[in-house]
């Protein structure tokens, strides 16, 4: 009798563990694998649609361990160019401590864009369809809409008029020509126009902007499809920035080569356009927009400099026209 009972006690911790062996090898969710749910229920419930979610690691923390997403999108984004843009891509975080809080900053991609689109409007009706603004609304914010947020700020620089505030940083690209020196004018009047814009806004308090102009020959297709006219240009620019050649012949340089190019429809340089890697467009070095700028300058609102002790900066106002500077292509 004694030994059936004994065989029966032993079966029972047998099962036990082999229950426990069962849980911890995976059927129950590990604390990871709850981050990873917690964090797309999160996302889903905040933007309402479904979103990618990278794999998560461990991070240590000023206040202790979280578990970091680097990578979050809408899952509406697979397939599009969006996919693989870093400029649409935001972190998601959770916080085991706090009961598994969940957080990110895909909200800046929204406020980013919301400034994008609140631009755009005053953009096309001075340069025309072919415009692409490429916004960072920098620093900390509440709000993913631009003017909202803008509002918000606004109070802060009141409060404190010499403070150091995070800019509205990125680029402005516009695609068209600039053949002549009456071009390069026209071009200089309405960068000015739209800074007044800005001003008239109230979003010209802290600003770090490039604005571009760019051959609109690159956005035909059979620029797209030919290595050999962009490695051509490439050189070219190379050239120029070692000396090599003089910036006017750089520039006539430059026109002969997409001179080679037949055709450009609208279609192409619509569809073109929308295909730009965004992420890329602020980084010189990567993109190959940067091979076939024709005119260029860089916008520093006045509080910026200031503020961010850029003494070699000369203080502008932007209340006239000749503020407007160039500093690259065959104008000046």
């Amino acid at each position: 009798m004694k030994l059936i009972k004994m065989i029966r006690k032993y079966k029972n911790i047998a099962v036990i563990l082999i229950i426990s062996l069962f849980f911890l090898s995976g059927c129950v969710t590990s604390e990871e694998e709850k981050a990873y749910i917690e964090l797309s229920r999160y996302l889903e419930k905040t933007y309402g649609e479904e979103f990618y979610v990278s794999p998560i690691t461990h991070r240590q923390g000023r206040f202790g361990w979280y578990y970091e997403a680097y990578k979050v999108y809408p899952k509406s984004y697979t397939g599009t160019s969006k996919e693989y843009d870093n400029y649409y891509h935001g972190k998601g975080f959770v916080y085991p401590r706090e009961n598994f809080r969940g957080g990110d900053t895909y909200g800046k991609v929204l406020l980013n864009e919301s400034a994008n689109e609140f631009y755009l409007p005053k953009l096309k009706e001075l340069f025309g369809e072919n415009v692409l603004p490429v916004l960072n609304v920098e620093g900390y914010y509440e709000k993913t809409d631009f003017q909202e947020e803008m509002a918000r700020r606004r109070e802060f620089y009141k409060e404190d008029p010499d403070g150091e505030f995070f800019p509205i940083s990125g680029g402005i690209y516009i695609f068209g020509r600039v053949e002549n020196d009456e071009d390069r004018e026209k071009y200089r009047e309405e960068i000015y126009k739209f800074l007044s814009f800005m001003k008239e806004t109230g979003t010209f308090e802290y600003v770090d902007l490039d604005i571009e102009v760019i051959d609109e020959r690159i956005l035909s297709d059979e620029f797209q499809n030919s290595e050999k006219l962009k490695s051509q240009l490439i050189e070219n620019r190379i050239s120029w920035e070692n000396n090599e050649i003089t910036s006017k012949e750089s520039d006539e340089k430059r026109k002969i080569l997409l001179n080679t190019i037949k055709s450009v429809n609208k279609n192409e340089m619509k569809s073109n356009i929308n295909n730009l890697n965004k992420g890329n467009m602020n980084e010189s070095t990567f993109k190959e927009t940067f091979y076939t700028v024709i005119l260029y300058t860089k916008i520093y609102s006045p509080k910026y400099v200031k503020s961010n002790s850029l003494g070699e900066e000369k203080i502008k106002n932007y209340d006239k026209i000749s503020d407007i500077e160039f500093d690259m292509g065959g104008y000046y």
